[in-house]
């Protein structure tokens, strides 16, 4: 997957799967917009710039572990690695179309890591300054996601620092604006992004795009068209 690709895939999964996360981080966005003095809400910005860091150092190391496959079996990786990566994407897409549908099995088994990282939020509170606030945002990141561990494993697949980054960033972007803090703003702009027809438009995206990774090159050998081919390289 280039770069282009995999930003548009994690923008797409952040976006619409940030209703998840308003669900299951809603407490925590309450209680650390809630020690934010008067007058300094840009420190809000530190929460989302730590979040994402230790989403990014969570997937690169991930994708430092998808380069194994390739070094102990170099000639069947690609091809296994490449329908894996695609079949993640389409579950992607399901859970996108379907919200609510899927537990968040994830979450849930490790929950005992959350209750031991939820002291630690004390030692930064209440937030006065920007590290503190970035100190916050790291131990959010930290906290079990199903939805993150999703883009965690297309990191695994996906064994490219660059692409894992576009990634990354682009999926904590997307979860940024239903993530500041609530307000009326932030109620339109979910109500916006619940409606079915733009969450079947982006979940369809994202089937084709889970497609074409995972059997565009069989597609483009049994189907000789110009498109065809175009697409399999858009992916590619």
């Amino acid at each position: 997957m280039n770069p282009e690709t995999a930003l548009l895939t994690g923008l797409l999964a952040g976006l619409f799967g940030s209703t998840h996360c308003l669900a299951m981080c809603g407490g925590i966005v309450g209680l650390l917009h809630s020690q934010i003095p008067k007058g300094k809400a840009v420190l809000s910005v530190g929460f989302h710039l730590g979040r994402i860091s230790s989403y990014l150092f969570i997937a690169l190391l991930a994708t430092a572990i998808g380069w194994l496959p390739e070094q102990l079996l170099p000639a069947q990786a690609p091809q296994i690695m490449r329908l894996l990566l695609g079949l993640l994407i389409i579950s992607m897409a399901a859970y996108v179309a379907l919200p609510g549908r899927f537990r968040d099995l994830a979450g849930q088994l490790a929950a005992p890591l959350t209750r031991r990282l939820m002291p630690l939020f004390s030692k930064f509170l209440p937030v006065k300054s920007l590290d503190q606030a970035l100190g916050l945002g790291l131990l959010w990141g930290l906290l079990p996601c199903g939805l993150l561990y999703s883009v965690v494993a297309a990191a695994v697949l996906l064994a490219d620092p660059v692409a894992t980054t576009a990634m990354v960033l682009a999926f904590g972007a997307g979860t940024v604006p239903l993530l500041l803090g609530g307000g009326l703003l932030t109620l339109k702009f979910r109500s916006a992004i619940n409606q079915r027809a733009l969450r079947w438009t982006a979940a369809t995206l994202l089937t084709l795009t889970g497609l074409l990774i995972a059997i565009g090159p069989w597609l483009a050998h049994h189907i000789h068209h110009p498109w065809m081919h175009f697409l399999v390289d858009c992916v590619s």
